[in-house]
């Protein structure tokens, strides 16, 4: 099964896993990393690095998903890309978190990775836009 360590800023990452587990339930091989004030990145590495070792255990590899491209989170996870059974999404999203444990159960890595990118993606809309309002 593929692991999912969320990385965020302050307690994000927590808030939306447990938003999500309140909606599909439990999510197994899962772990929230927090970041709040600056830190040693290399602890903060040695942290992620025993998380991502602890849900992927089961060698199915390990996604990590940040709260944004270029914050520390991301810079952090960014480091295990060297790793070809880590994959990194900047901009999680509770949709996104919402449709993992089904998929992960059913695509690879990467193509999970795809996935959940492009779902994310179409999940941002406008209310208005998608509602036909136009304008006021």
């Amino acid at each position: 099964m593929i692991g999912l360590v969320i990385a965020t800023h302050a307690d994000l990452a927590i808030q939306l896993l447990e938003a999500a587990q309140g909606i599909v339930g439990p999510m197994s091989q899962t772990r929230t990393m927090c970041m709040d004030k600056p830190c040693d990145p290399d602890a903060l590495e040695r942290q992620m690095a025993l998380m991502i070792a602890e849900v992927g255990r089961d060698g199915d590899g390990v996604l990590v998903m940040t709260d944004m491209f270029g914050g520390t989170p991301a810079n952090v996870a960014a480091r295990f890309l060297t790793d070809s059974t880590v994959e990194v999404i900047n901009g999680v999203n509770l949709p996104m978190l919402l449709k993992f444990p089904a998929s992960r159960q059913t695509l690879p890595l990467p193509e999970l990775t795809q996935f959940l990118q492009e779902y994310g993606q179409k999940s941002i809309v406008v209310s208005r836009d998608l509602m036909g309002c136009g304008p006021n």
